[in-house]
């Protein structure tokens, strides 16, 4: 069974501006984690989820240019976005993640979706500090949500889906060795991308796909590429970010 991914995007960056758009290896980070995630299996469908807002034309466009879908709505409900595109493309369920995963692993997300599949959660999601992953939606949960919730600002919406007692939340079973609480592979801040470039110049090849554990044995082979940003102060900044976010 083959689903659609979509990519949760926007150009509102503050910390790192247009981030998702800055290049590498002469190609916008957004097109490198498009062409990663054509080489997952189970996905048959890629999807561009962004806002109305004029500022996100530019993914539009990339869209176009890479041959896939994109779909336009709230700016600040993503739940609502992610439900109305789901509903536009008739799908049943999704994978998801946002456009900060830039190297994402498309084995990780075939894995997912496989998982997924054998347990029919509400939603599948990998443990905290696992790299390179993804989320897996239901749709029918996703519509109660949007049904309760009276929120419009839902840019953080896991919470949305634990809030519901009756709910299945599956927590994947990921490798232990996809899990590192002091390795990070998002895009947030300038020193994120300049990691990012620096894997690239070690692993990238056009047309094959580096993964997950390629870009951990990198760091355990030249560990000084880590402290580019997962340094104990950048580690801090960040899990500071996420715990005031979460509140």
């Amino acid at each position: 069974m083959q689903t659609a991914f979509l990519i949760t995007a926007r150009l509102k960056s503050t910390r790192l501006e247009k981030k998702i758009i800055l290049e590498v290896k002469g190609k916008p980070l957004i097109v490198h984690m498009i062409n990663r995630i054509k080489f997952a299996k189970k996905i048959n469908k890629i999807i561009i989820c962004t806002s109305t807002n004029s500022q996100d034309d530019l993914l539009e466009k990339i869209a176009e240019q890479e041959n896939i879908f994109c779909y336009r709505g709230s700016e600040s409900d993503v739940l609502q976005r992610l439900l109305d595109t789901s509903k536009k493309f008739k799908l049943d369920y999704f994978a998801n993640i946002t456009a900060d995963i830039p190297m994402i692993d498309p084995f990780f997300v075939d894995f997912a979706v496989e998982e997924y599949n054998r347990v029919n959660a509400d939603l599948a999601l990998p443990p905290e500090y696992t790299l390179c992953g993804c989320i897996i939606v239901k749709v029918a949960s996703l519509n109660k949500v949007c049904q309760i919730k009276k929120e419009t600002h839902t840019e953080l919406w896991v919470k949305f889906f634990k809030n519901q007692k009756k709910f299945n939340i599956h927590v994947l079973n990921v490798e232990k060795n996809r899990i590192n609480k002091f390795l990070k592979t998002s895009l947030d801040y300038p020193e994120d991308y300049t990691f990012i470039k620096r894997v690239f110049e070690e692993l990238y090849k056009p047309n094959q796909i580096f993964t997950t554990k390629d870009i951990i044995n990198l760091i355990e082979t030249k560990p000084y590429i880590a402290e580019i940003n997962a340094s104990s102060f950048h580690l801090k900044r960040w899990y500071d970010h996420q715990v005031t976010n979460q509140v």
